[in-house]
């Protein structure tokens, strides 16, 4: 191995290892919240307040989606600066078909910054009636959902330091735009004892955590014109991992659907298990995300893909070795007859996160077509179910599992036949 292929390694797990304290304090902060809000609350409150999470969750998939948007373009933009070991004509081919980073920069934050505006002016609008729909006090979904505009404007920021791989830059702006979220709703819901009070201190959280989230990352940042298709692209990515999410999503709906009470209360105990399995090997899409937009995407994809598998199997293995103790920490002893299913719970999350890897590398090179994956698994689960196999926990669970790994196969088919577009050598963005 030589000197360069170790610092690269080196550089690699400080980089996971930042990005994977900074993801687990962020996302720690989130359930925090959730954990005051159920004592400090009373049911009914409570109920209203788990409501209005759930449609914050699906809406922040729009920032997401720009967070994967900027990363992608800054990691393709030209930095302006020159390797020492490339020639001036070299570094002129490289570079040509490249727009100007700070440029994309500046066209990034105007864009978060519209679509902010444009989320919060339509959270006040639908406000109303989505409280009457909900029974949540209209203010607080208001508030809760101007809050996701704050968090666009933060993505955003955090997007633009993934896609130059400043990753002391982007774990603090990861930190502090979901820490101070959650502790503004914690704050609030403790002195005001009500929805309206976690919803008004999560938007003043979030509002804080966005203005640190960009004096940290790209300080006097000026808005550029919106050009080169980034609009649509970011609609696109939308559209894709909003079809992920609800792939990800919806056997707990089904599980509500077609089991007894206590069948679904015990899938939603595994559901749990499931998305601590896709949720944890994040950081390793993070970091290595804006390399898989490089001209040599497959070494990244490959790295990226290995990782998550075998975060997956230790959490997989664990669950079956210890399936009583994972069903105690979760969900406690009145579940403990579902232990031996606990391991599927486990492989599910563990192979939507591989999914999940191989769909942003299909976004990374622009492929449109791959989301058609998406959809036709979705379709197919819920046919699946829908059609006989929903008379039990393991029915539907092992049907999810199926359903995931052939996902996860066509993924990997379609990365192979697919090539990254760019130009741009995966080393300009180190």
């Amino acid at each position: 191995m030589t000197p360069v292929e170790q610092e690269s390694r080196s550089e690699l797990a400080k980089g996971l290892i930042l990005v994977g304290v900074a993801t687990l304090v962020g996302n720690g902060a989130a359930f925090l919240l959730s954990m005051v809000a159920a004592r400090v609350l009373g049911p009914d409150d409570f109920g209203a307040f788990g409501a209005l999470v759930g449609i914050l969750l699906i809406l922040v998939t729009v920032a997401i989606a720009i967070q994967a948007l900027a990363a992608r373009r800054v990691a393709t933009a030209r930095s302006g600066g020159s390797r020492s070991d490339e020639s001036d004509s070299d570094q002129y081919d490289s570079n040509r078909a490249a727009p100007d980073r700070s440029d994309v920069e500046g066209q990034l934050i105007r864009l978060a910054a519209l679509v902010g505006l444009g989320i919060a002016v339509g959270g006040i609008i639908a406000a109303w009636p989505l409280g009457n729909i909900f029974s949540i006090p209209w203010l607080a979904v208001a508030a809760g959902i101007a809050s996701l505009g704050c968090m666009i404007f933060g993505s955003a920021a955090m997007g633009i330091a993934q896609g130059r791989e400043e990753r002391a830059s982007f774990s603090i702006a990861f930190i502090f735009l979901n820490g101070a979220r959650a502790v503004g709703g914690i704050i609030g819901v403790i002195a005001l004892s009500s929805v309206i009070g976690a919803s008004l201190g999560i938007l003043i959280g979030a509002a804080v955590g966005a203005l640190i989230a960009y004096r940290k990352v790209c300080p006097g940042t000026k808005f550029a014109p919106i050009r080169d298709g980034m609009g649509r692209e970011l609609g696109h990515i939308v559209h894709a991992l909003m079809v992920l999410f609800t792939l990800t999503n919806v056997d707990v709906l089904l599980a509500r659907l077609y089991l007894s009470d206590i069948g679904s209360s015990e899938y939603s105990v595994g559901v749990l298990l499931a998305k601590i399995a896709f949720f944890l090997p994040g950081a390793v899409l993070i970091v290595l995300f804006p390399k898989m937009s490089g001209q040599n995407s497959r070494r990244p994809v490959f790295i990226a893909s290995g990782l998550t598998v075998a975060v997956g199997l230790v959490i997989t293995a664990f669950a079956f070795l210890f399936g009583p103790l994972v069903v105690r920490i979760l969900g406690g002893v009145q579940y403990e007859s579902m232990a031996d299913n606990m391991w599927l719970f486990a492989l599910e999350g563990s192979v939507f996160a591989l999914v999940q890897v191989l769909l942003y590398s299909r976004l990374a090179a622009q492929d449109q077509k791959a989301v058609l994956a998406v959809w036709v698994a979705l379709i197919a689960l819920v046919a699946i179910v829908a059609l006989g196999r929903n008379d039990s926990l393991v029915s539907i669970v092992t049907t999810v599992v199926g359903v995931s790994i052939a996902l996860a196969i066509v993924g990997l088919f379609l990365d192979n036949r697919g090539s990254s577009k760019y130009e741009i050598p995966i080393e300009s963005a180190e």
